[in-house]
Formats: C-alpha cells, structure tokens, sequence
C-alpha cells in the first residue's frame, strides 16, 4: 500500500542541460532571477548564503530541490537532492536519473558530452560542456543520490 501512495506522490521533472527544467507546467530556466522563480514556486521554504560568498541558495519541494542564484539574485545552478527515496525524479535524455542504473546514466550523459571531470569518479562525475554534476554519498550505491545542472562553465571553475 506504500508504494501506491509513493508512486502517486512523485513528480517527473525534465532536465534540459544547460537551459531549464519542467516540473509540471512549469518551466525554471538557468538566468532567471529570484523574483520570476518565486512567481512560478512560490516562497522557499528556506534560504541560506553560501559559505564564504554572496550567493545563497534556496530550497523547494520539502528540500529536494536546490535553487543557487549568484550575487546578482540569477539562478545559475540547480540540485536535485532527494536521490532514489525522493518525491522528485529528474530525467535528463529519457532516462530517471534516480531510477536508472549510476553506470547506466554516466554511459548517456557521456554519449552527450565526452569532457568529463572523473578526479572524484569513486563518488561522482562532472560533464564539464553540459555542466552536469552526479554524485553519490556511497561508491558502491546502484544510484546516484543527486544531480545538478548549472549555467555553462559551472564546473569548470
């Protein structure tokens, strides 16, 4: 009977890289400002600087969702941080991020964008054209436990 419940609770989120994503009838897009996102969103339900900048994040969907806007208040990076158990399930080029094979997922993203940062690939993996980040907490998890999209260059800095 949980899994029923579970399955009518999750949202299919579309991931286009480097551009937005869809939740729903909504469309976020990197660049967007603060005020355009809580127009769609609503209020976060928290917001906090981020350590040592004048960047702040702000947090959705019962904190699964990550919304990171520069010090000129423009979105540039998005987190989906629910993993597998989550109520959020992005899909980036058809596959669930979440729900798919870790291996599986890094093989597509790769297939899109073969300048990868795998200084950190026990853990995670960067797609530095795509500005894509994977990561998980346990290096021999199925699945990934969050994935990131940013404005281009994100994580070549």
């Amino acid at each position: 009977y949980q899994s029923i419940i579970w399955k009518e609770n999750h949202m299919k989120v579309e991931v286009f890289p480097l551009e937005k994503i869809r939740i729903e009838d909504k469309e976020i897009a990197i660049g967007m400002n603060e005020s355009q996102v809580k127009e769609l969103m609503g209020k976060a339900e928290r917001s906090f600087e981020n350590y040592g900048s004048k960047s702040y994040r702000s947090f959705y969907f019962d904190s699964e969702l990550g919304l990171d806007f520069d010090e000129n208040g423009l979105l540039e990076f998005i987190e989906f941080l629910g993993g597998n158990k989550g109520m959020l399930k992005p899909y980036i080029y058809g596959l669930s991020v979440f729900e798919t094979d870790a291996e599986k997922v890094k093989n597509v993203l790769a297939e899109h964008d073969n300048e990868i940062d795998d200084s950190e690939a026990e853990f995670g993996y960067s797609f530095l054209n795509e500005s894509i980040g994977l990561w998980r907490k346990d290096s021999k998890s199925k699945y990934w436990d969050t994935v990131g999209l940013g404005i281009k260059d994100y994580y070549r800095f």
